[in-house]
């Protein structure tokens, strides 16, 4: 795999591994089938982690510990022929050992008896239905697609794996043809016999879970979820959505195409500028232009096509009168039933969506419902809608085609971390209903919102440091100590050997690959020397084994004879050593293999033996697998101490990198074992809404670290809405003592103060609501405080975690509370740096009346929320 995965694509590729290995034994044992799904948001590289899951079955991985499955053959189910084709590049981008040719667009060209093992086939319903040759014999044609199928699944030596993409697709309860097809790939159809195991892959999986659940010949398991929290903290996606909607009914398209292109203008010459302060190659936005269909009566008819060209005239026309730059041949579209479309000056040509990503001469797209129906791409920043629209499914869709980041990761500029949506036909009060739940301001509808961005902004505006508040300020925030929480399933050697890489490669630490496994094999040396008789011994049973020796001999010419009894040998030792591989990488133990031969080659030479036994050092070296003492541990703590050394005594150069470099280095530090502190980076600018879906200006208050010039700092939605939250700031407001104050994000991630925290057997993080400065005899003193209401599910655990940090850090800051509990519009609060209280939050039961109690008992009051809150 040639992509780093983010920690949450990591535990999802591991549990999907997992469940594939048992629907395997289930098949193969049992003759039962299996069927589960990976759900997850748009944008959380569901691709990529169903490739990696398909390299690892197909060709091993080490990382993740499991064997080839030599019997593995895969059919990829997607609705769409384009999307397929998409779906085999973005294969053969990222799964480095899965060959091209592996990857095979099925079609009637196939003319063998059943599907090959080792690959993956791609198919859509298109193809197979009942007027395709694909399903018909003929001269040629010997066996139908449904043969072939069936052949696949009776083979003994064989194992099909179905992967339906987009499964709520392929799954609604219709009697369109498509679905019927996709029904009977897996449930079978007379001539084929129902498929051994289903992998559905989708954002709303509610549809494929039900019609699975009807499905009497599959074992429905558990789902494989991934939390949108998560995809939002790994950069992946936008920060937020802009939404423009005219607060009146009108004609408002001319209005808002120029509006938009003044923007996409705008956004343009700051990509620009970002990537040359970057030094990185050019992001080109898109400006895309959704237009509406045409009636059912005006599909074919020449006035349909005269009106639709002429609303195409006229948006080019006003793009190109407010982006004078504009070249003749930067527009396409994806319009199905249209060829090239010449209007006004212009010849568009039609684009497959695939291709618009890569085809850097697209800057305006003009499309229909291709926009809003599995469209990707990236570098779609500014959108203007001229399709009405009131149905909350299709704003949520559109919506969810503008998420994406160029870069796969954020930037330091926040309006690079925001897309635009210009509306002028959408329903305002839908478009309100959708923004709302997308921010959790609202419950979700049934099947819910699967736009993962934690903001939506009317009026946008940007804050920049607030010049009312001393930098000193900001200064100690960013100091306060902040904890990365564990990754998931932390491999401390791949993480050192990482580092290694980067570090080399931004010329911080010199050889440090050297230096890496120069640590491993100390270790190495010492376990082999305190152990010498146990390795002896496993050393003894290897070399006993059924294998041939390799006997090598200086001056020996005969090469090519050698070469084949060495791959004989080497495969056959390679079986010992596999175990040592996967504990400590193909790397480490590569490498040792190769200085321990060399020793010994050495070693020989000096003596004058012309024989070196290299099968029995390679043994030798697999023995290390096998001794009973503890062989992983000590390394991987060498790595992790090597790693951590690095990090800490090179943090000022790494915090000095561009963007892009520094992102690698957060990817490090958040593979930790352990919680590891890091740096907190107080962000430059944000992009910030200034009303509310109804127009209205949000509340604004002072003494923020990001402002307005003016020194304002908008409240968004949640927070308006929050009468604890907004209580709370007043209090600290109103005390004369307030030098500034920062609302700590709630992602994990650079810009918040983080606390890595255990619940049960997992690392959790949490980021308390706000940090308060104030000033008290010319000292600057900072304090947490943190609102969350004891009645939520998370309190008990997020009351622990302040505690715990109150414990380890509590002299650093004047004031710990969290509050808890209102009382007769009095807010309660537990003062965390109280000994005796922490004592009393570690013994209190975790349920919601004991943390009530405990701060009936032991709660003080903080303030009172003033009247009109």
């Amino acid at each position: 795999m040639k992509f780093t995965l983010k920690d949450y694509q990591v535990d999802a590729v591991d549990k999907i591994l997992t469940r594939l290995g048992y629907a395997r034994e289930d098949w193969r044992g049992r003759d039962e089938r299996t069927t589960f799904a990976l759900s997850s948001t748009t944008g959380s590289g569901k691709t990529v982690i169903a490739a990696t899951v398909i390299e690892a079955l197909l060709h091993g991985s080490d990382e993740f510990d499991v064997e080839a499955d030599q019997t593995a053959v895969v059919l990829w189910v997607s609705k769409d022929p384009s999307l397929n084709e998409q779906t085999r590049g973005r294969f053969i981008e990222c799964a480095d050992r899965i060959p091209p040719g592996d990857l095979v667009l099925l079609d009637k060209t196939f003319a063998g008896d059943s599907l090959k093992t080792g690959k993956i086939y791609f198919i859509n319903p298109d193809k197979l239905s009942k007027t395709a040759d694909f399903v018909k014999h003929t001269d040629s044609r010997h066996y139908t697609f449904w043969e072939i199928l069936d052949n696949t699944i009776a083979d003994e030596d064989k194992t099909l794996y179905v992967v339906l993409d987009e499964a709520h697709e392929g799954m609604k309860a219709s009697s369109s043809n498509d679905q019927t097809i996709v029904q009977k790939i897996i449930n079978g159809n007379g001539v084929n016999r129902a498929v051994p195991i289903v992998l559905g892959i989708s954002a709303t999986v509610q549809r494929f879970d039900s019609a699975m659940e009807k499905a009497s010949v599959f074992t429905k398991r558990s789902n494989v979820e991934i939390e949108p929290k998560d995809v939002q903290a790994s950069g992946l996606l936008k920060n937020s959505l802009t939404l423009d909607i005219p607060d009146e009914a009108g004609d408002f398209s001319t209005t808002m195409v120029r509006d938009a292109t003044i923007d996409f203008v705008e956004v343009c010459e700051r990509w620009d500028s970002y990537c040359e302060q970057e030094g990185i190659e050019p992001v080109l936005p898109l400006l895309v232009v959704q237009i509406p269909n045409k009636t059912a009566g005006e599909k074919d008819s020449e006035k349909g096509l005269a009106e639709e060209n002429d609303l195409i005239r006229i948006v080019l026309e006003t793009v190109r009168k407010n982006w004078p730059a504009m070249a003749g041949d930067c527009v396409a579209h994806v319009l199905g039933d249209r060829a090239i479309i010449e209007v006004g000056g212009y010849e568009i040509p039609r684009v497959a969506p695939q291709d618009i990503e890569s085809d850097h001469r697209i800057r305006v797209l003009v499309a229909k419902d291709a926009v809003s129906t599995g469209w990707d791409c990236p570098r779609a920043e500014v959108l203007v809608s001229l399709r009405p629209a009131r149905d909350d499914t299709y704003v949520t869709q559109l919506l969810g085609r503008m998420v994406r980041t160029p870069l796969a990761q954020s930037t330091s500029v926040d309006r690079l971390n925001s897309a635009a949506c210009y509306l002028p036909y959408f329903d305002k009060a839908t478009a309100k209903t959708v923004a709302e739940e997308i921010m959790g301001i609202i419950p979700p509808r049934a099947g819910g919102s699967n736009v993962p961005v934690p903001n939506v902004l009317f009026a946008p505006a940007t804050l920049v440091r607030n010049p009312e508040v001393d930098a000193r300020v900001v200064e100690l925030i960013a100091g306060l100590p902040s904890y990365a929480k564990p990754a998931a399933a932390p491999k401390p050697i791949k993480r050192m050997l990482k580092a290694a890489v980067e570090l080399s490669r931004d010329e911080l630490v010199s050889d440090a690959d050297k230096a890496a496994h120069a640590a491993m094999f100390e270790v190495l040396d010492g376990v082999t020397v305190a152990n010498q008789e146990a390795v002896d011994e496993q050393t003894d049973q290897i070399m006993t084994a059924d294998i041939r020796r390799i006997t090598a001999k200086h001056g020996d010419n005969e090469a090519s004879n050698m070469i084949e009894v060495r791959s004989a040998d080497a495969t056959t030792v390679d079986d010992a050593l596999r175990h040592l591989r996967r504990m400590l990488t193909t790397s480490v133990v590569n490498k040792y293999l190769q200085r321990n031969m060399q020793a010994a080659i050495h070693e020989a030479y000096e003596a004058g033996d012309p024989d070196i036994d290299i099968t029995s050092v390679r043994a030798r070296v697999a023995a290390l697998a096998f001794i009973d003492a503890d062989v992983q541990g000590p390394t991987e703590d060498a790595a992790d101490s090597l790693t951590r050394l690095w990090l800490t005594t090179k943090a000022a150069e790494i915090k000095a990198l561009n963007d892009v470099r520094a992102r690698v280095y957060e990817t490090i530090e958040d593979m930790g074992r352990e919680p590891e502190r890091v740096a907190i980076q107080v962000k430059d600018d944000e992009r910030v809404g200034t009303q509310d879906p109804d127009g209205k200006p949000l509340p604004t208050v002072r003494r923020h670290v990001l402002s307005t010039s003016g020194g304002d700092y908008p409240l968004d939605l949640k927070m308006t809405k929050n009468r604890w939250e907004r209580a709370t700031i007043a209090h600290e407001l109103a005390s004369g003592s307030l030098e500034g104050w920062y609302r700590n994000p709630s992602a994990a991630g650079k810009y918040s103060l983080r606390i890595a925290h255990k619940s049960g057997d997992v690392w959790k993080s949490v980021q308390p609501d706000f940090v308060f400065v104030h000033l008290a005899d010319d000292v600057l003193q900072p304090s947490i405080i943190d609102p969350h209401g004891a009645h939520y599910g998370d309190a008990a655990p997020k009351l622990k975690a302040l505690a715990q940090y109150a414990d380890e850090h509590g002299d650093a800051f004047d004031r710990i509370i969290a509050i808890g509990v209102e009382s007769d519009r009095e807010l309660i609060g537990l003062n965390l740096k109280s000994p005796a209280i922490r004592a009393a939050v570690y013994g209190s039961p975790a349920d919601s009346d004991s943390i009530k109690e405990l701060y009936k008992r032991h709660g003080i009051k903080y303030t009172t929320i003033p009247e009109g809150l």
